[in-house]
């Protein structure tokens, strides 16, 4: 596809650097398909961005990616780009209607299910995915201890510490996306870490915690720098990018075991991702 308007879906709009990403995208004239959980945000968005198809849907769950897919479809026979965007941090453990730790539920089994819904559609458009990511999935932002699955307590019922619990559903995210470019290569999967926005994302933490992060902050303005840059421009697929440049991600990432491990995991919770294209 050369240099013209592209069809993106963005999940996880309607605030933060979703949201000025948003913005940025339809100020450059793509068609926009914009997603978020929030009824008034969304509201709120799509009279900022009338040009856009924008959308409700709570990606936390099965039902929500099933919805999301539903509305997607409905709108547009063709994608060429899939931003994963959604995020979410919790100073308590919460977990979804399903049982499932909100952070693996919005960080990896939402991405891996939402991709896997639209498929067919990426496969008619030029098929990029951008999975939104973090320097987290190397070392917790506080505390320390290597990042690593437990694949014996994905869910994080045998203790819950808020920034491990993160760092490992961003590693988890990474290496489904390693994974879906290895099983799927017709497509071109990229992670991208966006720097430390300020954004909602710690909004139920002590004011404190917030203030002191958000000091050494960027805009969520500047965060969505590098989300809209690899969505619309060129990029290396497979890899891993720290704001604009790819790096090397952790070894853990790198992982092939544990990735096709998750991935199997994964497809026990929400079913067959597709056999068509897989290794």
């Amino acid at each position: 596809m050369g240099a013209g308007p592209r069809t993106i879906v963005l999940v996880g709009a309607t605030s933060g650097l979703g949201r000025q990403a948003a913005v940025r995208l339809a100020a450059d004239g793509h068609r926009l398909i914009l997603a978020g959980r929030d009824p008034r945000r969304v509201r709120d968005l799509a009279r900022e961005l009338p040009r856009a198809h924008v959308i409700g849907a709570d990606v936390a769950t099965a039902a929500g990616v099933d919805e999301l897919a539903r509305q997607v479809s409905a709108a547009t026979d063709r994608i060429d780009t899939l931003v994963n965007n959604a995020g979410v941090m919790r100073p308590t453990r919460t977990v979804t209607a399903e049982g499932h730790e909100l952070n693996l539920a919005v960080h990896h089994l939402a991405p891996f299910s939402t991709t896997s819904r639209v498929l067919p559609l990426l496969r008619r458009g030029e098929g990029r995915i951008v999975n939104v990511n973090s320097e987290g999935h190397r070392s917790p932002m506080r505390g320390s201890g290597e990042v690593a699955l437990d694949f014996d307590d994905l869910d994080s019922e045998r203790g819950y510490d808020p920034f491990m619990a993160y760092s490992r559903s961003k590693l988890a995210n990474l290496l489904f996306s390693y994974e879906l470019q290895a099983r799927h290569p017709e497509l071109t999967v990229v992670a991208v870490h966006p720097g430390l926005v300020r954004t909602r994302l710690g909004r139920d933490f002590p004011s404190l915690q917030v203030r002191l992060v958000h000091a050494f902050a960027l805009s969520a303005r500047r965060g969505a720098e590098p989300v809209v840059r690899l969505a619309t421009g060129t990029v290396s697929a497979g890899r891993y990018y720290n704001r604009f440049a790819p790096v090397p991600s952790s070894p853990r990432s790198r992982d092939t075991a544990a990735a096709r491990r998750l991935w199997a995991v994964t497809e026990e919770v929400r079913g067959p991702f597709t056999q068509v294209g897989s290794r």
